[in-house]
């Protein structure tokens, strides 16, 4: 008698853990719009994480811009982000606690302005409106270095900003509206200059130098809670990049109609002047250093500091 009652409790806890239900095996991926995700994309459409992780479901979700995407992260339903490199810079500086994992990415950005009498900055009036990703994005801390330099003001034109996605910026322009420029990236950029619109500055020539233009971030507790996962993903990326770089045709053939373009189209945009996939990270110490120094960010941290120890880094 006293053995059936020892047994209970342990024949209880037996039946309680079999009844729990099981965490979802779920990886969440953030990218945005644009051949710049083209890796992310070749990885999706090859199934190469799933290759890598059975059993692991890998929901795939695509975002407007950096904002919805650091929200999604907090709230811990996406662990890899991708975007511009200074999105995770500001998160940095405001305590995310998150670093860079990878680059994925280098590709030309230009302010695209739809008045062929605009030279500079200061040919802008207070009626014309500029369209950018979002405030704190890559192509905002562009035009605010550029505004530094030409207007001695790196927030001089922030009350003209509107935040639109790349697809509505280009629409905005082609239709005539208030918004008269747009920090374009490629294919937007061709598909505006193509409309007959000029550019006025590029990326390169407002840093200086070549730059890596998107990146990827982890959580630093979803790296050191699945570092099994997150190696995975990391190896998975970097064939993705190889496999584009190695077999461009390929690609090309595999993503014109997920793009919905032909695939002379898509052949042109994936090799346009600047286009280049890498997973390095290439200019983040300067740029770091420009948005301290513009008032951006309070601080300006180490590069060994803020990214993971698989990082391609620029010299290494």
């Amino acid at each position: 008698m006293k053995k059936s009652l020892l047994l209970i409790p342990i024949l209880s806890a037996l039946l309680l853990h079999g009844c729990q239900k099981q965490e979802p095996q779920t990886i969440g991926i953030a990218e945005q719009y644009g051949i710049a995700y083209a890796p992310l994309n070749i990885m999706k459409e090859k199934g190469l994480l799933e290759q890598k992780l059975p059993g692991v479901t890998i929901n795939w979700q695509q975002f407007g811009g950096p904002t919805a995407i650091r929200e999604s992260m907090m709230n811990g339903e996406v662990d890899f982000g991708f975007m511009g490199i200074a999105p995770v810079l500001i998160g940095i500086d405001n305590g995310m606690e998150w670093k860079y994992a990878t680059g994925i990415s280098s590709n030309q950005v230009a302010i695209v302005t739809a008045r062929p009498d605009i030279k500079t900055l200061a040919d802008f009036t207070e009626e014309d409106r500029i369209a950018i990703l979002s405030p704190g994005c890559t192509q905002h801390v562009l035009l605010c270095m550029l505004a530094d330099k030409q207007l001695g003001d790196p927030m001089a034109l922030d009350s003209q900003l509107v935040a639109m996605s790349h697809p509505d910026a280009l629409q905005a322009l082609l239709s005539n509206t208030e918004i008269t420029a747009h920090v374009a990236t490629p294919p937007y950029i061709q598909q505006e200059v193509q409309a007959g619109m000029t550019i006025m500055a590029t990326g390169e020539e407002i840093m200086g130098r070549p730059f890596t233009f998107i990146s990827g971030v982890a959580m630093t507790d979803f790296y050191e809670n699945h570092r099994d996962w997150y190696d995975a993903f990391i190896e998975a990326l970097d064939e993705s990049i190889d496999y584009i770089n190695e077999n461009m045709e390929e690609c090309v053939r595999i993503l014109a109609p997920v793009y919905g373009i032909s695939e002379e189209d898509l052949m042109e945009q994936m090799t346009y002047n600047g286009t280049i996939y890498s997973n390095r990270l290439e200019g983040i110490p300067e740029l770091s250093a420009a948005m301290q120094n513009m008032g951006l960010t309070k601080g300006n941290p180490d590069f060994d500091a803020i990214t993971f120890d698989n990082v391609n880094r620029e010299g290494e």
